[in-house]
């Protein structure tokens, strides 16, 4: 009856759809809607049909909550219920003998999907009717839960011994269910913190060659906050990186070293330009008169001025040479370079004549003085920092999937 209902309200809806004359966003918006609503008011019939037996009860458990009175949902668990206990109970059989090295933590999965049935049927009065009794494992999950543990366990420790670093993060997940499932147990929480340090991917920083003790503090300066901004906005469960004092305090023997050096690098190379130019405005406005008729007209008069401009740039350019290495065969994985440039510009001008003659650009250039360009230092830091950003970029991106 319900159901019969809601198919005649969805064609009169539909109908209605088809007659209006919404926009084709629109239109696809509502289809959308629609197929979440009907999807949400599934009897598991479908599900059933494809044989995935616990979805099935699942589905028409959730619809005979909302309307007890359904007779597809009914029919659909008194069929997908029975099957469910049957299937599983064939899995559990058939991984039992089977030589998986994770068999009792697949039993315990299904164990407790069949439990979560039973509770899912129990707390609905009419599909509890349908079906009852409901078959609760909870004897037999505990006892598969303790062979998974010690599974699960043994597992983990096999897995270290590989030297592989995948094989380590999949032991950290055995341990972490382990101490999940039984906090305490043996030495599990020693071996979890053992497991994830193997499992992670270590990286050294290392500091940039000396280029001489005028530019040493704005290196410092550089590296620190580098490396500063990959610990922080870097941050992975199993990768870590290390400054080159960190490594050598604690000894790290990395997986990769990362190694930088500025190559083709030079501050404050200075290129000037003087030009003479003479400038002629015989277009502007000295005075008026006015004619027999009394209409006043302009005085047009010639007025002349002689500039000297001066254009000076100094440049610091240099490459940021940044190369991945790996620590065991010294072999570059890895070459990029990040070339920089920042041009500082001081532009005046002077001029003898009539100021009028002048451009409006050459007038303020008059204006401007010839003024000190930056120290060598901070024209540095100008041109590296957006090389370190761009460094910091790419080395967060390419560990990202380490």
């Amino acid at each position: 009856m319900y159901r019969g209902l809601e198919i005649n309200r969805f064609v009169i809806f539909v109908s209605t759809f088809k007659k209006s004359k919404m926009r084709p966003s629109k239109n696809l918006t509502l289809i959308f809607i629609l197929t979440i609503i009907l999807a949400g008011c599934s009897t598991g019939k479908k599900a059933l049909q494809k044989g995935d037996y616990y979805e099935a009860t699942i589905q028409s458990v959730k619809f005979l909550r909302s309307k007890p009175d359904s007779e597809k949902a009914r029919e659909t668990i008194i069929q997908s219920y029975p099957m469910a206990l049957e299937y599983y109970r064939q899995k559990v059989d058939e991984i039992s003998n089977s030589n998986s090295p994770d068999k009792f933590l697949s039993i315990v999965e299904i164990y407790t999907k069949l439990n979560n049935l039973a509770d899912e049927i129990s707390r609905c009065p009419a599909a509890l009717s349908a079906v009852k009794p409901v078959v609760y494992f909870h004897d037999q999950l505990r006892k598969a839960q303790e062979l998974a543990i010690a599974e699960q366990y043994e597992t983990g420790l096999q897995l270290m011994k590989s030297g592989y670093i995948e094989d380590a993060r999949i032991a950290v997940q055995k341990f972490e269910w382990v101490a999940k499932t039984r906090p305490g147990y043996s030495d599990v929480n020693r071996k979890l913190v053992e497991a994830e340090e193997l499992a992670t991917f270590k990286v050294v920083v290392e500091r940039i060659p000396y280029m001489g003790d005028m530019y040493q503090a704005n290196l410092n300066r550089f590296y620190d906050k580098l490396y500063v901004d990959l610990a922080k906005n870097g941050k992975k469960r199993f990768i870590r990186f290390f400054n080159q004092a960190e490594a050598e305090e604690f000894k790290i023997v990395p997986h990769q070293v990362v190694k930088m050096q500025f190559v083709d690098f030079s501050v404050g190379n200075i290129y000037e330009k003087e030009t003479e130019k003479e400038f002629i405005s015989d277009t502007l406005v000295i005075g008026t008169f006015k004619d027999d008729k009394g209409i006043s007209h302009d005085v047009l008069g010639t007025v002349k001025a002689k500039a000297n401009i001066h254009e000076r740039d100094i440049v610091s350019k240099g490459i940021l040479d940044v190369k991945i290495i790996d620590y065991q065969t010294n072999s570059v994985v890895e070459n990029k370079r990040f070339p920089g440039e920042y041009v500082w510009r001081n532009d005046w001008a002077n001029f003898n004549g009539d100021e009028r003659a002048l451009p409006q650009k050459i007038k303020a250039m008059t204006k401007e003085k010839q003024v000190m360009p930056p120290l060598p230092q901070d024209l540095f830091v100008l041109f590296s920092d957006p090389l370190g950003s761009s460094t910091s970029s790419f080395l967060k991106s390419y560990y990202r999937n380490k």
